[in-house]
C-alpha cells in the first residue's frame, strides 16, 4: 500500500511539472517601438505676419528742389504659404532642402502726400504679390525638437510705382514704375517639434531681400516735355520683407 501511494504521488508531481513546462510564460514581452526620425519627405502649410519695407531713391525729380529724394514705406500684413521639403538625419544633425510659395498681403498705397518734396503731391504703391523660396535647412535635434538655420534663393512678383505731380508745370506727372518678378535671397532661423511620428509644428523668422531695380522716369500730360529723357532722370526701388511664421507639416 505504501509503495502504491508513493508511486501515485510521484506521478502527480511529475505530471504537474510537465504541464507547467508546457504552459506559455505569463511574463509580458515588450518589443521596442521604433524611434521617430526626421528622415523623409514632408508637406505642410504656414502663415503669419509679413512686413514689407520698400524704398525709392531718385536722382533729381523734374520738379523737385532737391537733388536726391528717398521715399520709404513699411506695411505690415498677413501671409499664407504651402511648403514641401525633404530631410536627412545623421545622429543629432538634420539637414535637407525646402521650398515654399507664399501669398503676401502687405500692400502700401498712399496718395496726395507731399513727402517733403517741396510741396509736390506724390502717390506711391508698393506691393509684393507673391513670394517663393528654395532653401537649405540644417540644425540639431534635442529629443523631439529641432533647432535649425535656413537660407537660399527668393523669388518675388513686385509691383511698385511712384507718381509725382508737378506744381510748377500744370498737368505734368513724372512716374517711376516697376512690375516684374525679381530674384533675391533669404535667411532665417526656426524651431520645429515632432508631435508624433508623422506630424510636426514649427515657428520661424525669416528675412528676405529682393534687391534693387533701376527704372527710368516717364512724363505724362505734356508730350512736348522730355525732361526725363533729356536729363536722364531715374529712380531705384528696393523691397525687403521680414516674416514671422508658424506652421504644421506632415512627414511621410
Amino acid at each position: 500500500m505504501k509503495k502504491f501511494l508513493l508511486a501515485t504521488v510521484s506521478m502527480v508531481a511529475l505530471t504537474s511539472v510537465t504541464r507547467a513546462a508546457d504552459m506559455p510564460s505569463r511574463e509580458r514581452v515588450y518589443s521596442p517601438i521604433p524611434m521617430a526620425t526626421w528622415n523623409g519627405l514632408y508637406v505642410g502649410v504656414q502663415g503669419g505676419i509679413a512686413s514689407n519695407k520698400t524704398s525709392f531713391n531718385d536722382d533729381g525729380f523734374i520738379t523737385s528742389i532737391k537733388s536726391t529724394t528717398q521715399l520709404d514705406e513699411q506695411k505690415v500684413g498677413g501671409t499664407f504659404a504651402g511648403l514641401l521639403g525633404y530631410n536627412l538625419q545623421e545622429g543629432r544633425f538634420v539637414y535637407g532642402i525646402e521650398g515654399d510659395w507664399s501669398w503676401i498681403g502687405a500692400k502700401s498705397d498712399r496718395s496726395g502726400v507731399a513727402f517733403d518734396l517741396g510741396g509736390e503731391p506724390v502717390s506711391t504703391t508698393y506691393k509684393v504679390n507673391w513670394l517663393a523660396t528654395v532653401r537649405a535647412r540644417a540644425g540639431l535635434t534635442f529629443d523631439a525638437t529641432l533647432l535649425y538655420l535656413t537660407g537660399g534663393a527668393a523669388f518675388g512678383q513686385i509691383k511698385n510705382s511712384v507718381d509725382l505731380v508737378s506744381t510748377n508745370i500744370t498737368g505734368v506727372t513724372a512716374s517711376f514704375t516697376e512690375n516684374q518678378t525679381k530674384v533675391g535671397w533669404t535667411a532665417g532661423a526656426g524651431v520645429e517639434h515632432m508631435l508624433s511620428r508623422h506630424w510636426t509644428a514649427r515657428a520661424e523668422f525669416r528675412y528676405v531681400d529682393l534687391g534693387k531695380t533701376n527704372v527710368a522716369c516717364a512724363v505724362s500730360g505734356r508730350p512736348d516735355l522730355n525732361h526725363c529723357i533729356d536729363r536722364n532722370y531715374r529712380g531705384e526701388f528696393s523691397n525687403r520683407l521680414m516674416l514671422g511664421l508658424v506652421g504644421v507639416a506632415y512627414k511621410f
